[in-house]
């Protein structure tokens, strides 16, 4: 699964934990799905424990199915690490913590932010 050439995916090693931002004027399941399948390689090529993900995407065209999306996550892995997923578009929060919660009853450690400070806090000083 190959990222369209209009999204930007970029990596930083931080200090305790992976930082990935993705970027572009659009988001879909296909996208998500390709995003999330990169961000997992590089969390087992690197062994990365705490990851911090930056979304900044446009509008998501068709419809979105969290349970799928949950389920697509925990299949490539992502749910042995801690996630702190923040979104730039406080309109997308109530959808994102609801995928949150999905996340929670697979056992999942991973939390939905506002602001990348206090993902980073969570990650690095919160439970589990």
């Amino acid at each position: 699964m190959q990222l369209p050439p209009h999204i930007s995916l970029r990596f930083e090693d931080r200090p305790g934990y992976l930082y990935a931002e993705v970027s572009g004027p659009r988001d879909s399941m296909q996208i998500s799905l390709a995003y999330w399948a990169a961000i997992s390689a590089r969390c087992k090529a690197g062994n990365a424990r705490r990851l911090m993900v930056v979304e900044r995407l446009g509008d998501y065209e068709g419809e979105r199915d969290m349970a799928r999306m949950i389920a697509a996550l925990v299949a490539m892995g992502l749910d042995r690490i801690k996630i702190a997923f923040v979104v730039h578009r406080v309109e997308l929060l109530p959808v994102m913590e609801q995928g949150e919660i999905l996340a929670m009853e697979y056992g999942a450690n991973g939390r939905v932010f506002s602001s990348a400070d206090l993902a980073e806090r969570w990650l690095r000083h919160g439970g589990g």
